[in-house]
């Protein structure tokens, strides 16, 4: 059985002129929401194996304060590929997963996270991860490379 949570990034500031994109800081409120979607993984007993994140700031820093709340010593693989990444790109990186994985979180961003998570549990909307919104899809494969259709589908956050 695989845990998969994909978890969108938390709320970041606006783009200041001439900034790049993938440079925006969570505001205040990103922070807070990034601590409430580390307690609601806290509250699913969960133990995480593996993480997989973007490596625009937004998304490091919510993996970072996720990991910090929950007191992981999991590395966060952070992959350029996952910046802005479609939902088939998302997917190939979880597939990569290596077996011993039994649950991995993915931090990333809107529109292909929730176009994932709808993709992959197909009751879901297209939009349905808001700011650090997070979602647990429960698989019964044991290869990360053969996920089918969820046996379960929970929004956390």
């Amino acid at each position: 059985m695989k845990h998969l949570l994909l978890l969108r990034h938390a709320e970041a500031e606006a783009a200041a002129a001439g900034a790049p994109d993938a440079d925006r800081p969570l505001t205040e409120r990103g922070r807070l929401e990034a601590m409430e979607a580390a307690q609601c993984i806290a509250r699913s007993a969960l133990k995480i194996d593996s993480i997989l994140a973007s490596t625009a700031r937004r998304a490091r820093e919510t993996a970072d304060i996720v990991v910090a709340r929950l007191s992981l010593s999991v590395p966060i693989d952070h992959e350029v590929g996952l910046y802005l990444a479609a939902p088939d790109t998302l997917l190939r990186a979880i597939n990569g997963c290596p077996e011993r994985t039994q649950t991995l979180l993915l931090v990333a961003h809107n529109p292909g996270i929730s176009e994932l998570a709808h993709q992959l549990a197909t009751g879901l909307p297209a939009s349905a991860l808001r700011t650090g919104g997070l979602c647990h899809l429960t698989f019964q494969q044991s290869v990360w490379s053969d996920l089918g259709t969820p046996a379960a589908v929970e929004m956390l956050r």
